[in-house]
C-alpha cells in the first residue's frame, strides 16, 4: 500500500511536482512496503560497487549526515571536468543496473550539484577473453524531460574484475526534477589472443541493455545534524509551515513505519525520536534535512495507530523557504 494522501495540501506547491508520465514505478505493495529494504540493498551494492554505499545509505550515522561519502567526493574532485559545476551537494547510494552473475557488472551513482546531475557508472568486466574499450552509457531521456544531456566522459578501458568509471553530465532545473532514464552500455570489443594474452588491434562496436536509472525527489534531500531542533523550529518563518495528513494503511507496528518514512525522506532524526517505545500506539519523530543550496527543512511526523492497525500520519514542515517546506510534502506524495 502506497502513501495515500487523505487531504489536500492547504496551499498550492511552488516546487515542481512529478508529472504523471514521469511517476516512478512502484513495486508490488508500494514504495512503503519496499523501503524497509533500503539499507540492506545499499549494503549489497556497497559490496559490489564500493564500500562508500554504506555511508551514503545510512539513516542516522555521521556518514549519512554528510550526505555523501568521502570516497565519492574524492572521485568527483579528481576529475577537473566537474570543477565548473560548483559544490557537490549529495551522492546517492549505488544502484545495480545489471543482474547478478552477468558478464558485466554496472552500478549507477547519482551526484547532485546546484544545477546539474552527474551519473557515475561503475563498470566491471568479468570476461577474460575480451577487452572493452571506449565505454559509455547512452541515456534515453524521453521519460525524464526536465534533464538535458551536456557531456559524456567515457571510460578508456573497462578493467577485468576491477572497477572503472564513466560519467554522464546532465543539466537540471531548480526543484525536485524526477524521471526515469533508459540506459544502454556502449563499447568496443577487442578479443584477447589466448597465445599472447594481448588484445587484437581490430575491434567491433557492441552494446548491452541496462536497467533504467530512476531519479526521485528524495535524491535531493540530505540529513542535517542539528543540536537544538525546537529552537531552530521557532527561528524558522512560521509562514513557511506546511501541514498535511496521510493514511498509511494497516501496519504491524509503528517502529517499522517510522523507519520506512525516514528512509523515504532521507533526513536525520533529532533528539532520539527515531526510537518508538514498545507497544506505543502514537509517536512523534523530529527530522532535519537540507535541499540543494543548503536550504534547511525541519519536519514533525506524528503517527497514530488505530485498533485495527490502520496508521495515520500528520506531517508538519518548516523551512528556510516555502519551497523547502513544500519539498518535504512533494517527496511523500511522490512515494
Amino acid at each position: 500500500s502506497c502513501f495515500a494522501s487523505v487531504c489536500a495540501s492547504p496551499k498550492q506547491s511552488t516546487v515542481p511536482k512529478v508529472a504523471p508520465a514521469a511517476k516512478l514505478h512502484k513495486p508490488p505493495g508500494g514504495l512503503m512496503a519496499a523501503a524497509g529494504g533500503v539499507t540492506a540493498a545499499a549494503a549489497g551494492s556497497a559490496a559490489a560497487g564500493g564500500a562508500a554505499a554504506a555511508g551514503a545509505a545510512g539513516g542516522a550515522g555521521t556518514g549519512a549526515a554528510a550526505g555523501y561519502s568521502s570516497q565519492y567526493e574524492a572521485i568527483i574532485k579528481a576529475r577537473p571536468e566537474f570543477a565548473s559545476l560548483g559544490p557537490l551537494f549529495k551522492s546517492c547510494a549505488p544502484v545495480r543496473l545489471t543482474e547478478e552473475d552477468t558478464e558485466y557488472a554496472i552500478h549507477a551513482v547519482k551526484h547532485v550539484f546546484p544545477e546539474h546531475l552527474v551519473l557515475q557508472f561503475d563498470c566491471t568486466n568479468t570476461i577474460a577473453e575480451q577487452r572493452l574499450e571506449n565505454v559509455s552509457v547512452m541515456l534515453d531521456l524521453a521519460d525524464a524531460p526536465d534533464f538535458e544531456a551536456e557531456t559524456v566522459l567515457p571510460l578508456a578501458s573497462m578493467p577485468l574484475n576491477e572497477v572503472g568509471q564513466c560519467f554522464s553530465v546532465l543539466r537540471r532545473p531548480a526543484g525536485l526534477s524526477a524521471g526515469k532514464m533508459g540506459c544502454v552500455l556502449k563499447f568496443t570489443v577487442k578479443e584477447i589472443d589466448p597465445s599472447t594474452g594481448e588484445a587484437e588491434e581490430e575491434g567491433y562496436e557492441d552494446e548491452y541493455q541496462l536497467e533504467d536509472v530512476e531519479v526521485a525527489g528524495s535524491d535531493y534531500s540530505r540529513p542535517l545534524l542539528l543540536g537544538n531542533f525546537r529552537g531552530t523550529w521557532e527561528q524558522l518563518e512560521p509562514g513557511s509551515e506546511r501541514e498535511d495528513d496521510y493514511g498509511l494503511g494497516p501496519r504491524e507496528n509503528l517502529q517499522d513505519t517510522v523507519e520506512t518514512v525516514m528512509a523515504i525522506l532521507g533526513m536525520h532524526p533529532c533528539e532520539g525520536t527515531e526510537a518508538v517505545p514498545p507497544n506505543a500506539r502514537s509517536h512523534t519523530v523530529l527530522l532535519a534535512g537540507q535541499f540543494p543550496g543548503d536550504t534547511r527543512a525541519l519536519v514533525r511526523l506524528s503517527f497514530g495507530m488505530g485498533g485495527d492497525g490502520q496508521v495515520a500520519m500528520k506531517v508538519v514542515s518548516r523551512g528556510d523557504s516555502e519551497e523547502a517546506s513544500e519539498a518535504v510534502h512533494s517527496i511523500i506524495q511522490e512515494a
